[in-house]
């Protein structure tokens, strides 16, 4: 099994042609790679509500929720620096600069050589390396977000978080003291298409103050009126009294 820092090297392949998926499913499990595969998109994208990968090859023309519009969900959250190949039958130009613009990092039109894949995928993962392995893992003052495991780490102690509670605190965390707009974390933790109320938000970060606060951090998640939410490590009274 080929690995990445000592782990092993996980796939997302979403394909719905059988035939098409089965031959490049065989080709990636040859070289040693975890691959996860699904037929519909809409499968994946269940998939990756609580899981993530090191490399996804998506297909255009997907059952369920196309292509590109899953390429947007996966741009769209926290964890965005997944290389993502992009496989289809559209060769037009625009449609390249379609995929391209939409986020993808390399692309294959159909048919093509299995050698070919491989050397993309090799590439891609010699690119993204520090990202896939360094990004997973934000230092702040003597704790740690880990975000392969999903949890807060302070003095050696991991401290398990809901995804939704994880995705948000990483947000802020890359936002370290400014104010993140609502709309805006609700697009990056949710996605570009869920269907989010503002009260729902509202939940997720009152249950991550109360994990904070069991964790023993003296983090503060401030509500900024009408606005958004902030991050300070070193809450102050302002702060205090403005949190919520």
């Amino acid at each position: 099994m080929k690995s990445l820092a000592g782990k092993s090297i996980r796939i997302l392949f979403v394909e719905d042609d059988v035939a098409h998926h089965a031959l490049v499913n065989s080709w990636l499990k040859s070289e040693g790679y975890h691959i996860d595969a699904f037929h519909s998109g809409l499968e994946a994208q269940q998939f990756l509500a609580d899981n993530w990968a090191d490399l996804a090859i998506l297909d255009w023309d997907l059952p369920g929720v196309k292509g590109d519009k899953l390429l947007q969900k996966i741009r769209g959250r926290s964890q965005s620096t997944m290389p993502v190949i992009f496989q289809t039958v559209h060769s037009a130009e625009s449609d390249i600069v379609h995929i391209l613009d939409a986020g993808a990092d390399d692309y294959l039109v159909k048919p093509y050589d299995r050698q070919v894949l491989l050397a993309r995928v090799r590439v891609l993962l010699r690119r993204f390396a520090p990202m896939n392995v360094e990004g997973r893992r934000m230092l702040l003052e003597d704790a740690a977000l880990d975000q392969q495991a999903r949890s807060l780490v302070v003095e050696g102690v991991a401290h398990k978080l809901g995804t939704k509670e994880f995705d948000i605190l990483w947000h802020l965390a890359r936002h370290m003291g400014a104010v993140v707009l609502r709309q805006d974390l609700m697009s990056v933790v949710w996605g570009w298409d869920a269907a989010v109320q503002s009260r729902s938000v509202d939940m997720y970060v009152s249950r991550l103050r109360s994990s904070l606060k069991a964790a023993g951090v003296g983090w503060n998640v401030q509500s900024v009126y009408a606005t958004g939410y902030r991050l300070t490590l070193k809450p102050d009274a302002e702060a205090a009294q403005e949190a919520s």
